[in-house]
C-alpha cells in the first residue's frame, strides 16, 4: 500500500470515491454525520433515563423490602401481645389447657417457661435466641430458618413468668416486595418509553437546525452566496445561523463590489490601452518625421497611472469602507499635479478653490483620488474651457463641485448609467464613481446639467 493510500485510509477516505461527484459525496457525508448525531442525541437522553429511573428504583425498592418486614415484624409482635395478655399466671398444673388463636398464611404460636422449655403451642422444644433474649425483659425479634420470629416477655421486670414466640414465613414481606418491584418495573419501563419518545423527537428538534446550518453551510462552500439560514426556533442555532448569514451578506457584498469594480475598470482601461498602443505604432509608422521617444515616454507614464489605478481599485475592491478622517488638501493637490499639464495642453485652464473653513470628513484617500479624477477626466473629454474644481461646506457637510464651461448634460442621457465611458481612456468612468461615493458612505450627483455642467460630491461626515 502506497503512503497516500494509508494516511487515506487512516482518515477515514474524506476523498470522495471515483465516479461520486463532491456534491453527492458531501450530501452523504451529512446526512450520515446528521444520522451519527441523532443517535448520539437518543443514546445520551437515553443513558440519562436509565441512571435516574435506576438512581430512583433501586433505593426505593430496598426501602420497599425494609418496610414490608418491618410490617410483618410489627403483626407478629401485635399477635405475641394479645397472646401475652391471656396467658395464666400457672402455666403448668392449672387444670385447663391453654388455648392459642387461630392463625392464617402459616403464622406459629409457642408458649414457653421460664426455663425456656415449650409449653404449647408451635415451636422448638428449647427456646432459640429470640426466646432466650425475651427472657431478659425485651421483645426480640431475628431470621431463622428462613422464618421471621418475635418473641414477647410475659410479665416485667423480674417477674417474667412466660415468653411468647410468634413466627411466620420470611418469604411473604419478599412476596409483597417482588410485587411492588413488578409495578415499579412497569413504570420504570414507561418512563424509558417515554423518555425513547422524547429522545426520539428532541434528537430530531435539535438535529434539524444543525443540518440546515450544514447544508447552507455547503452551499455557500460551493459557491452559492445567496445561501441564507432560515429561522429553526432554536436559540443557540438561530444565533449561528445569523452570524453565519451575516458572514455570507459580508462576502457576497465584497464579492459584488470587486466583480463590478473589475468589470467596470477593464471596460474602461480598455480604451487607454488601445488609445496608448495606436499612440506608440503612429509614432513608430512615422519614424523618419517624428523622434518616436517622446510618444513612448508619455504611452509609459500612461501606463503607469493606469497601473496606479488598477492598484487602488482592486485595494478598494477587497478592503472595507475606510473611516479615516480625510485629507482633502492633500486630495486637490494631487488634482492639480495629475490634470494641469494635460489640461493646459490643450488650453484649457484649472483653477482649485477652497474655502476658508471646511467641515470635517472621512472615507478613503484612494476612493477619492479615484472619484475626482473620474470627475475632471470627464470635464476633460467632454467639457469646454476652465475647469474648476471647488471645496466648500452646505449644511455642514463638506462638498466637492467639478465644473467646466461646456454645453452640458443632454436631458435623455443618464450620465451615471454603466458604459457610459468618456470615450478616450481617461478615468474610470461615472458608474464606477458613484459605486465609490456610495460605498464610502456619501452622494455623488449631476447639480446642475447646463450650461457649465457641475458634478457635486456631498463626502460623508464624522459619525455620519
Amino acid at each position: 500500500m502506497s503512503r497516500r493510500s494509508a494516511a487515506s485510509s487512516a482518515t477515514g477516505s474524506r476523498s470522495p470515491p471515483c465516479g461520486t461527484s463532491a456534491t453527492a459525496w458531501n450530501r452523504r457525508t451529512r446526512a450520515r454525520a446528521a444520522a451519527d448525531m441523532r443517535r448520539r442525541i437518543l443514546r445520551a437522553t437515553v443513558a440519562a433515563v436509565v441512571c435516574a429511573v435506576l438512581l430512583f428504583a433501586v433505593p426505593l425498592g430496598v426501602a420497599a423490602l425494609r418496610l414490608y418486614r418491618q410490617d410483618e415484624v410489627r403483626e407478629l409482635q401485635q399477635t405475641a401481645d394479645q397472646v401475652a395478655v391471656s396467658v395464666p399466671r400457672q402455666l403448668r398444673g392449672s387444670g385447663d389447657p391453654m388455648e392459642l388463636p387461630r392463625t392464617e398464611g402459616g403464622t406459629r404460636i409457642a408458649v414457653y417457661d421460664t426455663g425456656a422449655r415449650l409449653v404449647t403451642g408451635s415451636g422448638p422444644a428449647t427456646g432459640d435466641g429470640p426466646v432466650r433474649g425475651a427472657m431478659a425483659g425485651r421483645a426480640s425479634s431475628a431470621t431463622l430458618g428462613g422464618r421471621l420470629v418475635v418473641a414477647v416477655p410475659v410479665g416485667s421486670g423480674e417477674q417474667i413468668r412466660a415468653v411468647v414466640r410468634v413466627s411466620s414465613s420470611a418469604a411473604q414481606p419478599v412476596h409483597r416486595a417482588v410485587l411492588t418491584w413488578a409495578a415499579m418495573g412497569g413504570l420504570a419501563a414507561l418512563a424509558v418509553g417515554v423518555g425513547v419518545l422524547v429522545a426520539v423527537r428532541s434528537s430530531r428538534r435539535l438535529a434539524h437546525p444543525l443540518e440546515a446550518l450544514a447544508a447552507t453551510a455547503g452551499r455557500l462552500e460551493t459557491g452559492d452566496l445567496a445561501a441564507r439560514a432560515a429561522p429553526s426556533g432554536l436559540p443557540e442555532a438561530d444565533e449561528v445561523g445569523g452570524a453565519l448569514n451575516r458572514a455570507a451578506e459580508r462576502i457576497d457584498r465584497l464579492v459584488q463590489r470587486e466583480r463590478s469594480f473589475s468589470a467596470d475598470a477593464s471596460h474602461q482601461l480598455r480604451t487607454a490601452l488601445t488609445g496608448t498602443r495606436l499612440e506608440l505604432e503612429s509614432a513608430l509608422a512615422a519614424r523618419d518625421r517624428a523622434d518616436p521617444y517622446g510618444a513612448m515616454g508619455s504611452a509609459l507614464e500612461s501606463l503607469n497611472r493606469m497601473e496606479a489605478t488598477l492598484t487602488d481599485l482592486l485595494a478598494l475592491a477587497r478592503d472595507v469602507p475606510e473611516r479615516a478622517p480625510l485629507d482633502v488638501g492633500a486630495l486637490l493637490a494631487e488634482v492639480e499635479s495629475r490634470w494641469h499639464g494635460e489640461l493646459a495642453a490643450a488650453g484649457r485652464p484649472l483653477r482649485i478653490v477652497t474655502d476658508n473653513e471646511l467641515p470635517g470628513a472621512v472615507g478613503s484617500q484612494r476612493a477619492g483620488r479615484q472619484v475626482l479624477d473620474v470627475l475632471v477626466g470627464n470635464a476633460a473629454a467632454h467639457g469646454r474651457g476652465a475647469v474648476t474644481v471647488r471645496a466648500r461646506e452646505t449644511a455642514g457637510v463638506l462638498a466637492i463641485d467639478v465644473e467646466d464651461e461646456g454645453f452640458g448634460v443632454p436631458d435623455d442621457l443618464d450620465p451615471f448609467g454603466r458604459r457610459q465611458g468618456n470615450g478616450d481612456g481617461h478615468g474610470i468612468g461615472l458608474a464606477l464613481a458613484r459605486s465609490l461615493v456610495d460605498t464610502e458612505g456619501g452622494r455623488l450627483f449631476l447639480s446642475r446639467p447646463g450650461p457649465g455642467p457641475r458634478f457635486t460630491w456631498l463626502v460623508a461626515a464624522p459619525g455620519g
